[in-house]
């Protein structure tokens, strides 16, 4: 209870530990939904990655290399099955490919 002389120590206590309780819960919670989403991002990207290769293949017939966007590098290979991205993760390396149609 609040009287003349503020809050008594029980009650700081109890606010302060609750407080704790909720910090401590939410914020690996939050770690992981930024690392998802740069994941995310990042998967994306090299889907655009992928759709940018296709026209440069079909236009130059350039079989490898590497794109950047954001500050990393994605590069890709294309055999005459597939398109394959390599890029970093938030956590490890992915690999990403798509089979070609004809």
């Amino acid at each position: 209870m609040k009287n003349s002389e503020g809050f008594s120590w029980p009650e700081t206590v109890l606010s302060m530990s609750i407080i704790f309780i909720i910090t401590t819960t939410i914020l690996p919670f939050l770690n992981y939904m930024v690392v998802h989403l740069e994941d995310k991002k990042r998967e994306y990207h090299s889907s655009l990655v992928m759709y940018e290769v296709s026209k440069m293949y079909t236009v130059e017939n350039m079989k490898t290399g590497g794109m950047q966007v954001n500050k990393i590098m994605y590069s890709y290979e294309i055999s005459s099955e597939s398109i394959c991205i390599d890029y970093d993760g938030m956590q490890e390396k992915k690999h990403k490919c798509v089979s070609l149609i004809k």
